[in-house]
């Protein structure tokens, strides 16, 4: 199932709106975003959700599978060991369902958000160990750029702290790069250049710079089209993926995906 994705414009499965229990209407929604002219997809975590069923329906749907979001939580960092020992389980179980994927990025999120230095010491030794679990399937593990959540987080990770997690790894782990997520607390371009050398997914969407929007290309304030420009002057030369969702209830046929497919495009130099 898995290709070449050098500079294709694929799309993460969020799109969907999927519930728990409703991954069998997936292959309706693949159909329809690619009709509309994305060529690939990102599995995205459905919360509550069952692995094999979001795998069965990607499997029916016959469609290409770029990248997989992991499921791991803040009990990566916690101070139970046996919190952090299920976190582990989990996230390397997930990632077991989908190994006929591999080799492809593998992306969870960076956790360490405490005040509590121990609690980044956690999170690095549950992060070593799904590292060896990924290698071992032919998975990249891409570490996520955290959100600015103040009302979440106790506090902030920026740019170069996760940039500097990665590289401590000595070129065993990577980064997915979230547009969206750079643009609420730091300067993006920069948070761009300080990610050289480390990105080998990215997750483009919209926002207005104050929350975590995900929103459709264009609906937002970011510059998409300098943004995506940047990015590629780095060395990542993989899909345009992009990580956008409707609103609630909006179900998006063909012809609304090739809307936005026709405008990303544009922002992507294709047209």
């Amino acid at each position: 199932m898995n290709k070449s994705y050098s500079r294709k414009i694929t799309l993460a499965s969020c799109a969907f709106h999927i519930k728990p229990g409703e991954e069998y209407t997936m292959p309706y929604h693949f159909d329809a975003a690619l009709k509309g002219g994305f060529e690939g997809f990102e599995l995205s975590f459905i919360p509550g959700g069952k692995a094999v069923d979001l795998l069965n329906a990607a499997k029916t749907a016959q469609v290409d599978i770029c990248a997989v979001h992991g499921l791991m939580n803040a009990n990566a960092c916690s101070k139970d060991k046996s919190l952090r020992d299920r976190a582990f389980e989990e996230a390397y179980h997930y990632l077991e369902t989908f190994a006929e994927f591999a080799p492809c990025p593998i992306i969870e999120h960076y956790w360490s958000r405490y005040n509590d230095p121990d609690m980044g010491k956690y999170f690095r030794d549950t992060v070593s160990r799904l590292l060896e679990k990924t290698e071992e399937y032919g998975f990249y593990l891409c570490m996520e750029n955290a959100p600015y959540k103040p009302e979440e987080n106790e506090r902030y990770p920026d740019i170069a702290e996760v940039a500097d997690f990665i590289k401590s790894f000595d070129g065993r782990m990577y980064m997915t790069f979230d547009v969206n997520h750079a643009n609420l607390n730091e300067d993006i371009i920069y948070a761009v250049n300080r990610s050289n050398g480390l990105i080998r997914h990215i997750h483009i969407s919209d926002n207005h710079g104050h929350r975590e929007e995900h929103l459709v290309p264009g609906q937002g304030v970011i510059d998409l089209q300098t943004v995506i420009a940047e990015i590629y002057k780095t060395d990542y030369n993989g899909p345009y993926n992009f990580e956008f969702v409707f609103p609630k209830g909006f179900t998006a046929e063909a012809k609304d995906y090739k809307q936005i497919y026709d405008y990303i495009r544009i922002l992507t130099n294709r047209s």
